[in-house]
């Protein structure tokens, strides 16, 4: 073989391996909702909260909010509390939510809109998947069993197998009561214990976060 053939040879060679690694390199992660959908479900969320201040203050005006990440439903009302806690609003617990202390001098408006915020930017999983068609609850639902129970067995916890029922199964009342968390809940966990589950295996997917920032990223893609 002449020098020249070998070049030849060897440069086909070279190129046929940069294309088997390309071939091989993780494709992009599919976004089961798109950037118009989000959208739409970020609006709803937004109006319906809003609702709930100006049926008693219809003037008032609304504030923006450019996080919208769900949780949840168990983590839900802590993070909210936690919200208004930070953003100096004396609140207390109750049996069905919060309530205002006014010892700082806060208007019940200034209470209202702020509670709106919290709400907003942290809705809870339940809220967040109602608003979902059936493919967008079917990779939910494989997120949950491929990614979030794995992870948790691999943990050394407890995580009940999920329901079997094909896709029509998507939109039951007996997927929505699978949980792979809800053994670990049933058990009363303390609080950091939760925590850390939870960051070690994230019980919600990536694409579900509805905040200005991902919509940007997400029209981009």
């Amino acid at each position: 073989m002449t020098t020249s053939s070998r070049r030849v040879v060897v440069a086909v060679t070279v190129v046929a391996c940069m294309l088997l690694l390309a071939g091989c390199a993780e494709a992009p992660a599919l976004d089961p909702l798109g950037p118009q959908r989000r959208e739409q479900i970020r609006q709803s969320i937004l109006d319906i909260h809003w609702a709930d201040v100006v049926k008693d203050y219809p003037d008032a005006l609304r504030p923006e909010v450019p996080a919208m990440r769900p949780v949840t439903d168990h983590d839900q009302r802590e993070v909210v509390f936690t919200c208004l806690r930070a953003s100096g609003i004396p609140a207390s617990r109750t049996d069905n939510g919060f309530r205002y202390n006014s010892s700082l001098g806060q208007s019940q408006l200034e209470f209202e809109a702020e509670k709106y915020v919290c709400e907003a930017s942290s809705p809870s999983e339940s809220e967040v998947v109602s608003y979902l068609s059936g493919s967008s609850r079917a990779a939910l639902f494989d997120y949950q069993r491929k990614i979030v129970r794995p992870c948790l067995l691999s943990t050394g916890a407890k995580s009940p197998a999920p329901p079997d029922g094909g896709p029509a199964y998507y939109q039951s009342s007996a997927l929505a009561a699978w949980d792979p968390y809800m053994q670990i809940l049933a058990a009363k966990p303390r609080s950091r214990d939760v925590a850390y589950f939870e960051q070690r295996c994230p019980p919600l997917p990536p694409w579900l976060d509805l905040s200005t920032a991902e919509l940007s990223r997400a029209s981009k893609r």
